[in-house]
């Protein structure tokens, strides 16, 4: 609430909605016309600035607790950034759980402070009834220095700014630059692109990483992985769209392209006697639509593809934790011929229960426990030697098959085949390559035909 202006008491709303019936704070059209008003009053060495706060998981917490419970909690935060506030500050309510605070005559390095400080006003557990929740914020700041902003985009600004702070972790702040304005714009291009064309003019194209048995030198299969052949950007790589799909709800429409352009290959093999066991990897959103199962046994029947020819690779991560959600799933497409393979496995969520009791075939340990086999430090190097060695134990005594990734050393290849990996992936056996390229590699190292 500001201490300057004239506003009602608190948590009585205004009846020409000025100001939010839940909290009394201003509400957006107040706070845009509050920071209209002192844009066009500012001078020239003095700068406004807004600060976006928003709550950290806050939909997570008006889940657990009903809507009630969650309204008490959204006073219990008012109450708290507005006794927080400078003299002559304002703070407002956007919407949701999202609250805006003007900081008068306050240039963006003492907008940073302020951003900074909030972690403390959050730091003391909010107290509902018999319950005690702690909680954190992501803020963004922006700063009037643009002589012609207006007071719709400075809170856009520090929007971006937020949601730049929550993409390197919560309880976090972060200032709007020029930068990111550029980042955004790019961000924005290439959602849109892939929307629209990038699929329909093939801009998008798969690439195959060879998967050798380790004792023979034989390629058995392949991982497939997408590439974008951006027109202005050059080769995008997946870690520079696949999370801008998830964000933009695209992932689904771009694995099935991407399950469908594999089919297709594997199909063309199939014609041709090449049999290979090809790998592709499927987001947790597309387990959460319930459609995996069916879209994947659509694209299996449509292509005619060969029971064992198709594996899908799930991320070894968190969301592999609601197993019920996936476990059905993943025992249609089973039943179908598709294998099912826990990728990254090591990288950070695994969980040996879940390679039991999940229908799975193949476990793939994650190169980060591979690039230490040689390393220089013999503790890490026995260390991960010996967690690899029991992995590969467990994965055969359960029955499924083993491929190690990241093979980068000829000593990396030789304690893997020691230690009785049957297969291994990694730039040492085969980097990524086209489906021509592949077919040539094969021919060099292995016969795949239907004599073989």
């Amino acid at each position: 609430m500001s201490r300057e202006h004239g506003a009602p008491p608190r948590h009585v709303p205004d009846a020409t909605t000025r100001y939010d019936a839940l909290t009394g704070l201003p509400s957006r059209d107040e706070i845009l016309a509050l920071i209209t008003a002192e844009l066009d009053n500012r001078s020239a060495d003095s700068h406004c600035s807004v600060l976006l706060v928003d709550i950290d998981g806050f939909r997570e917490f008006n889940d657990a607790l009903g809507p009630a419970t969650g309204d008490d909690l959204l006073r219990l935060i008012a109450d708290r950034l507005t006794s927080s506030l400078r003299p002559g500050d304002t703070i407002g309510r956007l919407a949701g759980d999202e609250f805006v605070v003007i900081a008068r005559r306050c240039h963006s390095i003492a907008a940073r402070a302020m951003a900074a400080g909030f972690a403390s006003v959050f730091e003391p557990a909010f107290e509902l009834g018999d319950r005690q929740l702690t909680l954190t914020a992501s803020v963004g700041v922006a700063s009037s220095t643009d002589a012609d902003i207006s007071a719709t985009q400075l809170v856009h600004n520090a929007t971006a700014a937020m949601h730049a702070a929550k993409a390197v972790g919560r309880n976090n702040h972060h200032v709007f630059t020029d930068q990111l304005h550029h980042t955004n714009r790019i961000r924005f291009d290439l959602i849109e692109r892939l929307r629209g064309i990038a699929m329909v003019e093939r801009e998008l194209t798969m690439v195959y990483q060879p998967i050798v048995e380790l004792k023979t030198g034989h390629v058995v299969g392949a991982e497939a992985l997408i590439r974008w052949n951006h027109p202005e950007l050059g080769l995008l790589m997946p870690d520079a769209f696949i999370p801008l799909a998830e964000d933009a709800d695209l992932i689904v429409p771009l694995s099935m392209w991407i399950i469908a352009e594999v089919a297709h290959t594997i199909a063309d093999w199939q014609a041709r006697g090449i049999h290979l066991q090809i790998g592709v990897n499927v987001s947790p959103a597309h387990f959460a639509t319930g459609t995996l199962a069916t879209d994947v046994i659509d694209i299996v029947d449509t292509y005619r593809i060969e029971p064992g020819c198709l594996a899908l690779e799930l991320a070894e991560s968190q969301t592999l934790h609601d197993l019920d959600a996936v476990h059905y799933q993943l025992r249609d497409v089973q039943r179908h011929g598709v294998l099912i393979a826990i990728d990254d496995f090591g990288s950070g969520f695994s969980s040996l229960e879940r390679l039991a009791t999940l229908p799975v075939d193949i476990l793939k340990i994650d190169k980060s426990l591979t690039q230490h086999l040689d390393s220089d430090n013999l503790h890490r190097r026995r260390a991960m030697t010996t967690l690899c060695a029991a992995l590969v134990e467990v994965t055969t005594t359960l029955g499924k098959d083993t491929v190690i990734e990241g093979i980068e050393t000829p000593e990396q290849l030789q304690i893997c085949t020691d230690m009785g990996v049957t297969f291994g992936q990694g730039h040492l056996l085969g980097r990524p390559m086209s489906t021509a390229a592949l077919e040539q590699f094969i021919a060099r190292h292995s016969t795949h035909s239907e004599s073989a």
